[in-house]
């Protein structure tokens, strides 16, 4: 899943990137929930070696695992949020319905999914998020699920070179070749423009990325004759050239006199299962990433984690660029999952935290900004713990911050759903780092990749029941949420002015 090391300097320049990046969160406020160690809280790596740090497990009558060690009662009060024992059962998971008052929310990206049901279109999701989803966990289940009942369209969009610093995919394999240079929404440096997924990267003169596509459950290559290279034109850059199994899928110059954006799309019959791309001799080029499609019927997540972001994050996308990137992709489903870098901020202390909901909303509206007539589904962040005093303990603030999205949702008409419930409300990363197999790691954080698989499971189980029940109350037949017209314009990017023929913008094979 992660690209080998290519030599020393550039293993040592990792270390130096992590080391200003971990700098920073001790030096700038904003970034204070990024730390991995308070004054107070025990050494993380110490940590893991103290057996008393760890909560004694047990196996209850029914054969459950459960946390033994005495938890305080405030951590067990169940958070408020739908439970629907229709719904099965991941343990310790809680079964949580979407809130989503007359499937409104998410009556268009249904639409879509009762079509490629039917195989007769594709349902795309765009999934934004941070480090909870930047390794592909959650997503890659629901990915699995969705796919597996309407259809695998494709593995979707995925970021140039996958740096593993800022995020990775599960389903396939990426394999740079040359000195990346990879910027993200966390630290900027990007001038604005970081792509549909958050991340670009400059790959050198005579650099290139090979992308080899999924697994069939038969073992087989998923064949694919949809490609899409997502790359910026400016002063001071080279050729570009791309290839679909080898064979030749465009080429052009990415100079040009001002930035902008453009994107070679190809649709290839004979189909493939990998592609590449890269620079030319004449410079560098700055690729965003690439869309892998079947063409066929079903379903594409594109999972858009960067490691590290909230929703002030998305301030570092320059509107018009942002909007551009969304209204190209098109996603009937537009997901936001932000916040869990978010909850030492001071507007989250202040009252019942509703402040915070203007500061959330920003995001949610830049994101969905270049796609208006798509569905929208708000998730809360996972629970999170803290060891302050020394006592493990839920995050003061993520009930604030939980109810406060819930009315984000409300108020923007989009559907909500309730990861915090669906792992156990508070107290429940204790509980899920004290299991067997593990399923939260000591951090109190982030979850294993046991823990992940339940959270996407029960996620994709609230989506399909939803799905179910719009169905069986009219469904496509009734009248649409959203109005259906014309999607978007895209701002054209300026013509090449130099360096051979300007790239096409679409060419078929």
């Amino acid at each position: 899943m992660f690209p080998d090391a290519p030599g020393i300097p550039r293993l040592l320049g990792s270390f130096g990137t992590c080391a200003v990046a971990l700098a920073l969160t001790y030096a700038h406020p904003a970034l204070a929930e990024l730390r991995p160690w308070e004054s107070g809280d025990p050494i993380p790596v110490f940590a893991k070696l103290l057996p008393a740090s760890a909560p004694r497990v047990v196996e209850s009558e029914d054969g459950q695992l459960t946390a033994a060690a005495p938890v305080d009662a405030s951590l067990t009060v169940a958070p408020a949020g739908p439970v629907d024992a229709t719904l099965a059962a991941h343990p310790p998971g809680v079964p949580t319905a979407l809130v989503d008052a007359d499937h409104r929310g998410m009556d268009a990206f249904y639409r879509k999914l009762a079509l490629a049901e039917q195989g007769k279109g594709t349902a795309r999701a765009s999934q934004w998020g941070d480090s909870t989803i930047a390794a592909d966990g959650i997503t890659s289940t629901v990915r699995a699920r969705l796919q597996a009942r309407f259809g695998n369209a494709g593995p979707g969009y995925l970021s140039a070179g996958m740096d593993p610093r800022w995020s990775v995919r599960q389903d396939v394999v990426v394999t740079p070749h040359g000195e990346f240079e990879t910027v993200s929404l966390l630290l900027g440096g990007g001038g604005g423009r970081y792509g549909y997924g958050g991340i670009a990267t400059t790959v050198p003169a005579e650099g290139y990325f090979t992308v080899t596509g999924p697994k069939n459950p038969d073992g087989s290559r998923l064949v694919m004759k949809h490609f899409e290279l997502w790359y910026q034109i400016g002063p001071e850059r080279g050729d570009w050239w791309a290839s679909v199994s080898g064979r030749g899928a465009g080429g052009g110059s990415a100079i040009a006199e001002s930035t902008g954006d453009r994107w070679q799309t190809v649709d290839d019959t004979q189909g493939f299962t990998s592609a590449s791309a890269g620079a030319g001799k004449a410079g560098p080029v700055t690729f965003y990433g690439m869309v892998l499609e079947t063409g066929g019927a079903g379903v594409v997540w594109d999972a858009l984690g960067v490691v590290g972001v909230g929703a002030r994050s998305f301030t570092q996308q320059g509107r018009t660029h942002l909007n551009n990137q969304v209204a190209h992709r098109n996603p009937d489903l537009v997901v936001v999952m932000l916040g869990g870098n978010e909850l030492g901020l001071p507007v989250l202390s202040k009252g019942d935290g509703s402040e915070y909901i203007p500061y959330y909303l920003e995001a949610v509206h830049r994101l969905r900004a270049g796609a208006p007539r798509s569905s929208c589904l708000v998730v809360t962040p996972l629970d999170q713990g803290t060891r302050d005093g020394g006592s493990p303990r839920t995050k003061p603030n993520l009930p604030r911050a939980v109810a406060a999205m819930q009315k984000a949702a409300e108020q923007e008409g989009c559907a909500f759903w309730n990861a915090w419930t669906a792992m156990g409300g508070n107290g429940a990363v204790v509980r899920w780092a004290a299991m067997k197999p593990v399923l939260a790691w000591s951090d109190l954080l982030h979850l294993s990749s046991a823990g992940q698989d339940i959270i996407g499971q029960m996620l994709a189980d609230a989506i399909e029941s939803g799905f179910d029940d719009w169905k069986s109350k009219g469904g496509a037949g009734r009248p649409p949420a959203i109005p259906p017209g014309p999607a978007p314009a895209v701002t054209p990017a300026p013509a090449p002015a130099t360096g051979g023929a300007p790239s096409p913008s679409k060419a078929t094979l």
